[in-house]
C-alpha cells in the first residue's frame, strides 16, 4: 500500500509492482489524454505572431508546449510500463525460468 514521505510535495513510497501498475493507463484515459494533448497542439500552431506582443506569444507557445510535452510523456511512460508489465510476465511464465 502507498506510504506517504514526508517532504515539502505530495510523494509516496511504492513498490516496483504499485509503481509498474500506477504507470499503466487505462484505454479511456489514453484517450482523454491523447485528446487534450490534440486541443494543444491546434492552440498551439494556430497561435498568431503579434510584434507587439511578442512576450504574450512566446509565453503562450511555452506553455502549450510543456502541457503537450507532458501529455507525451504520461502516454510514453504508459506504453513503456505495459512493455515492462508483459516482458515481466513472459520471464515469470518462462519454461527456462531459473536456468
Amino acid at each position: 500500500m502507498p506510504t506517504p514521505l514526508v517532504n515539502p510535495f505530495t510523494e509516496f513510497k511504492l513498490t516496483a509492482e504499485e509503481e509498474l501498475q500506477g504507470r499503466i493507463l487505462t484505454t479511456g484515459q489514453k484517450c482523454v489524454i491523447q485528446n487534450m494533448r490534440s486541443r494543444y497542439a491546434q492552440q498551439r500552431i494556430s497561435l498568431k505572431y503579434d510584434p507587439d506582443k511578442a512576450s504574450q506569444f512566446m509565453q503562450e507557445d511555452a506553455e502549450l508546449q510543456g502541457q503537450i510535452v507532458l501529455l507525451t510523456f504520461l502516454l510514453d511512460t504508459s506504453d513503456e510500463a505495459v512493455a515492462e508489465h508483459l516482458r515481466l510476465k513472459i520471464e515469470t511464465n518462462s519454461p527456462n525460468k531459473g536456468e
